[in-house]
C-alpha cells in the first residue's frame, strides 16, 4: 500500500542549498535543521532536487517526525499491509489534481509538444474533516504549505450549536444550503459568516507570504478547492470575489483517463432535508430541500495515493 502521512504532522518546502565541495547530502542534513522545529535525529526526511543553478540548487525537502511514522508503520504492519511508500499529503494531493504532475506531461515539458503551461501558479486548499491546509505549487514542484484551524466537522458542530440539530442534520444543512442567501433564507449562510471570514484571513495572510519570498515566480494564476469542505455551496464564488482570483472547485479525476461519466456517477450523492419537520421556520413555502453533487474531491488523497503506483512505481 502506499498510505499517507498527516499534512499536520509533516514538513514540505522547496529550499535553497549552496553549493559546495562537501557532500549534498550532509549539507541538505544541516539545512533542514534551519527550516524544521524538531532536531534531526527526531525526524525521517527525504530530498529532491528541482533545479541545478550556477551556484546553489534548489530542493524540495520533506519531513515528518519519527514518532507519527513508526505508528503508520507499526499499525500497517499489524494489519498485514506492506507499505510501498508513506507520503507526505500535498503530494498526493497535487499528483491528483495537476495535469502537470502526470508522467507524460513531465516529459513532454521538456520538448516542443506540450499543451501544459509549466510556470502556472496554484494554491491548493484541502478543507478536510479536521483541519484545513493551503498548497502553494509552482513551475512543478510544492514550494510550501500552510495549516489552518478551520475544519468540516467545526463547520458542522457550529450549525448544531446554533440551530440545536443533530450531526447528521447540520451536515445535510451546510452541504445542501451552503452559503446560498436563497436557501433556507441564508440562515446557514449567516452563521457561518464568521468562518469565512477567519478563512479568508487566513488565505491573505499565506498569499502575502508567497508574494514576499516567491514574488520571482509570478503571482497565482488559480486556487484550487478540494477536500469534503470545499463542496459547500458557493464557496469557491465567494473566495474568487474577496481574494480576486480565480478559485475553482478542483477535479479529482483528472488523472484517470477512463471514461469520466462513469466514475462521475459512482460519486454522486443526493442529500435531502425537511425544514419543517427539524422546526426551522423558513420565510417562504420550500420547506423540503435537495442536492446532488459529485463528492470525488472528498476522496482526492486516496486517489493521489492510488495514482502513485502509475505514475512513479510503474515508470
Amino acid at each position: 500500500v502506499a498510505a499517507c502521512l498527516p499534512e499536520s504532522k509533516t514538513f514540505v518546502k522547496l529550499i535553497e542549498v549552496q553549493k559546495s565541495p562537501n557532500a549534498l547530502a550532509d549539507i541538505i542534513g544541516g539545512e533542514i535543521e534551519k527550516h524544521v522545529p524538531l532536531a534531526i535525529d527526531e525526524i525521517y526526511y527525504d530530498w529532491q532536487i528541482i533545479e541545478d543553478l550556477t551556484d546553489k540548487y534548489s530542493v524540495l525537502v520533506g519531513a515528518a517526525p519519527k514518532e507519527i511514522v513508526n505508528q503508520y508503520t507499526l499499525l500497517l504492519d499489524e494489519a498485514k499491509l506492506s507499505p510501498a511508500a508513506l507520503e507526505i499529503e500535498p503530494v498526493a494531493f497535487c499528483r491528483c489534481l495537476l495535469k502537470e504532475e502526470a508522467p507524460n506531461a513531465k516529459q513532454t515539458v521538456l520538448g516542443t509538444k506540450t499543451k501544459i503551461d509549466a510556470r502556472l501558479n496554484y494554491g491548493i486548499i484541502d478543507i478536510g474533516a479536521n483541519h484545513t491546509c493551503m498548497i502553494f505549487y509552482s513551475a512543478n514542484t510544492i514550494l510550501f504549505t500552510v495549516s489552518m484551524p478551520i475544519s468540516g466537522e467545526k463547520i458542522t458542530a457550529k450549525i448544531s450549536e446554533v440551530l440545536n440539530l443533530t450531526a447528521k442534520q447540520s451536515e445535510k444543512a451546510k452541504i445542501i444550503c451552503g452559503l446560498n442567501d436563497d436557501k433556507a433564507n441564508g440562515v446557514i449562510k449567516e452563521i457561518l459568516a464568521d468562518t469565512i471570514k477567519n478563512l479568508l484571513g487566513k488565505i491573505k495572510e499565506a498569499l502575502a507570504f508567497y508574494e514576499n519570498y516567491f514574488a520571482q515566480r509570478g503571482p497565482i494564476n488559480k486556487i484550487l478547492l478540494c477536500g469534503g469542505g470545499s463542496n459547500i455551496s458557493s464557496l469557491y464564488k465567494i473566495l474568487s470575489r474577496e481574494l480576486a482570483l480565480e478559485v475553482k472547485l478542483s477535479d479529482a479525476l483528472a488523472g484517470i483517463n477512463e471514461d469520466k461519466d462513469k466514475f462521475s456517477r459512482i460519486f454522486m450523492e443526493k442529500h435531502s432535508l425537511n425544514f419543517k419537520a427539524i422546526e426551522l421556520n423558513l420565510k417562504n413555502k420550500e420547506e423540503n430541500l435537495s442536492i446532488e453533487q459529485n463528492s470525488s474531491v472528498t476522496f482526492t488523497t486516496a486517489i493521489g495515493l492510488a495514482l502513485r503506483g502509475i505514475f512513479i512505481d510503474e515508470l
